[in-house]
């Protein structure tokens, strides 16, 4: 039997878990403290903790950091009201596994708990996730090397097993959708239903009945039932993108529905009940749109419970050149293109407005119109090529060297010297790269 220990200074509490979780098959510690709780944990090789977060003495916070200093390893699920999310969100931060709010739905931890088992039992391979994740699963590839980037996805790898609700923010062609599959794809609902829906899209008049579904007669055109994006997600993952045009009036419904996994359809009686992972999305700042009275506080912080920031391209030039190498081979069988280096500095230069998006499209482009092989200043956009050639950095020859050579050394680097895979990933031929690599002194 696995061995779960749960520390809570309600007596009452206490029992109520105690006897539940040994009813569905683990072998049950209990401690009435955080000092208690520690001995136990160090006297019997307990494999997971439930703890309550504000306890007298030592707090949820201060057993989980002295209980990841013994066995960093160990998921740590921890019970928090309403009012603490914020102080359980920093404790996911510090590496708790999971949070629950008060009062207990005790089918709802032990789904926590179970996630935890798996966790156990899949954790040596767990750094290896993101290799295994095919790239036909998304709709565009998610390749990058620049330091803000890796931090997002070790955010994502960290809190893709739990409920969490996550806001990502960005601008649009960013990936936000992308990322949102990532998580998806990581946790314990990856066999379920991704839903995605872009709210902009739809026509105000719609969007309840585009959410939550309506029944036969509910309005003129309603011909026949339809069921809602919500309960299509049951079990699984909703995404609700440009979650900042979302109607004032749907704003309320939203937020019970996600207060209490349940809605009801337009036009019927009926109340139905959904688990569901929600994460959303929007490039517009909430904030702002609070203070203009256009978005629900209350709204906000449901969803905003673990906000992730992606960048635009133009801040993290170092996913560039991989992304344009991705891009210039992906979808053609035939045909494999390369790509000169001066055409490489040009399209690094761009701010690219349009993000990732954008840089799809105009590679996609370029290779479509492409009378040859090997892709030269020529061939880029004119947009580009005027843009480009404003700028002060690339007319100044000693500016551009440095941060070639700069990004070249950082590729190098994190390919540990293998010169094979640092051309690949910079998009250039392995004799390019040594010529270039003679020429900064980096060999």
């Amino acid at each position: 039997l696995m061995k779960i220990l749960i520390i809570e200074d309600d007596k009452n509490q206490l029992k109520i878990l105690s006897k539940f979780f040994k009813d569905n098959g683990f072998k049950v510690f209990s401690a009435s403290n955080g000092e208690e709780g520690i001995k136990t944990f160090n006297e019997h090789n307990i494999e997971i903790v439930i703890s309550d977060y504000r306890m007298p003495g030592l707090t949820g916070k201060d057993v989980l950091k002295k209980i990841l200093l013994i066995n960093p390893n160990t998921p740590f699920i921890i019970i928090t009201a309403y009012s603490s999310i914020i102080d359980a969100v920093e404790m996911i931060k510090i590496g708790a596994f999971d949070y629950i709010e008060k009062p207990i739905n005790l089918k709802y931890l032990l789904r926590k708990v179970n996630n935890a088992k798996r966790f156990l039992t899949t954790r040596d391979t767990k750094q290896q996730t993101i290799k295994r994740l095919k790239q036909e699963e998304f709709d565009q590839d998610y390749v990058f090397h620049s330091e803000a980037m890796t931090k997002i996805l070790k955010t994502t790898n960290k809190i893709a097993h739990t409920d969490v609700t996550v806001l990502l923010t960005g601008e649009s062609g960013t990936g936000k959708e992308v990322i949102a599959k990532i998580i998806h794809k990581l946790g314990p609902r990856k066999n379920n239903n991704f839903v995605a829906v872009n709210c902009a899209a739809i026509p105000e008049n719609l969007i309840e009945s585009e959410l939550f579904g309506h029944t036969k007669g509910a309005f003129t055109g309603a011909t026949s039932n339809k069921i809602g994006r919500f309960e299509l997600a049951d079990k699984g993952t909703l995404f609700l993108d440009e979650i900042g045009d979302i109607p004032l009036s749907i704003q309320v419904k939203l937020l019970r529905a996600l207060e209490n996994m349940e809605f009801q359809p337009v036009g019927s009686p009926e109340t139905k009940k959904v688990d569901v992972r929600l994460i959303s999305a929007t490039n517009q700042n909430l904030k702002t749109s609070i203070k203009e009275g256009n978005f629900r506080k209350d709204l906000f912080y449901r969803l905003n419970v673990i906000p992730i920031h992606l960048p635009p391209l133009r801040e993290r030039k170092a996913d560039i050149p991989k992304l344009i190498q991705y891009y210039l081979n992906s979808g053609h069988e035939k045909n494999k293109f390369n790509i000169t280096d001066k055409a490489i500095d040009k399209l690094i230069s761009f701010d690219w407005p349009g993000n990732i998006r954008e840089l799809r499209n105009v590679i996609r482009r370029i290779t479509a119109l492409a009378s040859k092989d090997i892709i030269t200043e020529s061939e880029l956009p004119e947009e580009i090529n005027k843009s480009v050639d404003k700028n002060s950095d690339l007319n100044n020859p000693k500016k551009l060297e440095t941060m070639e050579k700069k990004h070249i050394k950082k590729i190098i680097k994190k390919c540990d010297g293998n010169q094979v895979k640092a051309a690949k990933i910079l998009g250039i031929h392995r004799n390019t790269l040594r010529r270039k690599l003679r020429k900064y002194d980096l060999e």
